[in-house]
């Protein structure tokens, strides 16, 4: 329930901004057009500072050697998401199998469980999703690792050759 008010508040506020910016529903194409080049040319900028400020500051929480290996390299949203997290390891240090992977599984981040893993040690990089790693607005760096579907297509081709008739044809059908 309460995520869903939060979405309802997000719209709304998305709303009452384009109407602020827009200032009446009344208007040519062309102004419309500059008012919301303005908006995103100022929404681009922004982001772009957040961007820089992930890469040059660095708060004292992040002095550990913990979070070494990503410093300048991932957000800072991200490294107070894994800081948060860092410190539910105490709560449940006698009971790892209490942690729930959110973390991991919602945003790609390191979850307690496996921030135990590092304690005393580094973070590695690969350990945070893409996503929280790109700080720029260039597609440079994004081919870093090969991706490929070769194993899932043979190991599917491998599933339909030991199918009968009836159970390729349904299977093929669900392809």
């Amino acid at each position: 329930m309460l995520s869903v008010v939060c979405f309802k508040c997000r719209v709304e506020y998305a709303h009452w901004s384009r109407k602020r910016v827009l200032q009446n529903c009344v208007g040519d194409l062309c102004s419309v057009w500059d008012a919301m080049n303005n908006m995103m040319t100022l929404q681009h900028t922004e982001i772009r500072a957040l961007f820089e400020r992930s890469m040059h500051v660095v708060s004292h929480v992040f002095k550990k050697t913990l979070y070494k290996r990503l410093l300048g390299l991932v957000s800072r949203y991200a490294l107070n998401e894994i800081s948060v997290e860092f410190e539910r390891i105490r709560h449940f240090k006698d009971n790892p199998s209490s942690c729930g992977c959110v973390l991991r599984t919602t945003l790609g981040l390191p979850c307690a469980c496996e921030l135990q893993r590092y304690d005393g040690g580094n973070i590695p990089l690969d350990a945070v999703h893409m996503y929280w790693r790109r700080l720029s607005f260039s597609d440079q760096g994004l081919c870093e690792a090969e991706v490929s579907i070769k194993e899932e297509m043979d190991r599917i081709y491998k599933r339909f050759e030991e199918l009968s008739v009836c159970g390729k044809v349904t299977f093929k059908s669900k392809l």
